[in-house]
Parts: structure tokens; C-alpha cells; sequence
């Protein structure tokens, strides 16, 4: 953690000084965050002078072992109130331990509220919960954009394309403008050529 919070600081350009603090501080609070927490709990204890506890039938599946034979289990907090039943298993000694359990974590959440053990697990499982939704949805408009500066950028480079094209001359026109200025009367060469000829001939003679 302390790793991913030094590379995090130094992608900002922050000093090591100021990281050092700035951990220390973030230490302090969830350090004292957890203490006071930890303070404001009150230890549940289950006494059994304080319990009140009788068997009855159960009900539902289970055939003639459940619904003929008093192992399920009604446990009273007395000076609270607080009351639990279980048949959850088929033995009646499973059964007195499992109303236990319940009737203690109960007991922690009407004492402590917000601060029992049951409380906190939940809170920590929707920050989990939370934090992977945030990943997702961060992935999720990360990879869109990606896909919206490619389709930009093809679409960039496909207009230049056009415009190049629509700027450079007609090679065709410029052969065409060539032959017109390399064009030579050959009848005309051919004329001069026999003339010349002639005349040469008739000085000799």
C-alpha cells in the first residue's frame, strides 16, 4: 500500500518530504479512525444466569427427527429481551450451540449498533464492493475513449488521404500538355530534308 501511495505522489512531481508527511497523516487518521471505533465496542458476554432456554418441535423438512422430537432450540436474553430459535441441525447439543452463537451476535448488534463485528464486516464488504464497481466503470470509459481516439484518428487520416489526392495534378493532363509541345510536323522535316538534298545535287551538277 505504502508502495502504490509513493509511485501515486511521484507521478504528481511531490517531494520525498512531503510524502513522508502526507503517509504519516493518512497513518494517524485511519489509526485513530480504528481506535475510536475500537473504543466506542463494548465486549458482548453471554452469562448463562441471564438465559432462559426451552425446547420445542421443530418444523419443516426433516421427517419424524424434526417433527416429533424437541431439538429445536428457543433461547431468551432476559434482561434484554432478546430472543433466538434454532433447529439447524438434527442434534439437539448442535443445536443449543448454534442458538448461542446467534443469540451473542444479537446481543453485539443491540449493545453496539453500528460498531458490532456483524456492522463492520457488511460496511467492509460494500466498500469492497464499491471499489470494484469504480475499477469497472473506470475500465469500462477508459476503453471507450480508446475506441473513440482511434475512430478520430482514422477518420483524420483518411480525410488527409482525400485532400492529398484532390491537390496533386492530373498525370494524364501533363503527358497530354508534353506531346502537344514535343509535336513535330514530320512532312514538314521530310520537306526541308529534300530540299536541302536538291539543291546540293543541283550545284554539283
Amino acid at each position: 500500500m505504502y508502495s502504490r501511495f509513493v509511485s501515486r505522489c511521484a507521478s504528481s512531481r511531490t517531494s520525498p518530504s512531503s510524502i513522508f508527511a502526507h503517509w504519516t497523516l493518512l497513518s494517524d487518521i485511519r489509526h485513530s479512525s480504528s481506535t475510536a471505533i475500537l473504543a466506542e465496542r463494548r465486549d458482548v458476554e453471554l452469562k448463562e444466569s441471564e438465559l432462559s432456554e426451552s425446547f420445542v418441535k421443530g418444523s419443516g423438512k426433516g421427517g419424524q427427527k424434526i417433527n416429533k422430537v424437541r431439538n429445536c432450540v428457543l433461547l431468551t436474553h432476559v434482561p434484554t429481551g432478546l430472543q433466538v430459535q434454532c433447529q439447524k441441525t438434527r442434534s439437539l447439543d448442535g443445536n443449543r450451540r448454534a442458538a448461542r452463537k446467534l443469540l451473542q451476535q444479537k446481543l453485539d448488534d443491540h449493545v453496539n449498533g453500528e460498531s458490532s463485528k456483524r456492522s463492520l464486516k457488511i460496511d467492509r464488504l460494500r466498500r469492497k464492493k464499491a471499489n470494484r464497481s469504480a475499477k469497472s466503470k473506470k475500465k469500462y470509459t477508459n476503453s471507450v475513449d480508446m475506441k473513440l481516439k482511434e475512430k478520430e484518428q482514422a477518420e483524420g487520416i483518411a480525410s488527409n488521404a482525400v485532400t492529398k489526392s484532390d491537390e496533386e495534378p492530373d498525370s494524364d493532363s501533363g503527358n497530354e500538355n508534353e506531346s502537344d509541345d514535343d509535336y513535330v510536323d514530320l512532312d514538314l522535316e521530310d520537306s526541308k530534308v529534300g530540299l536541302s538534298w536538291g539543291s546540293k545535287r543541283f550545284l554539283k551538277r
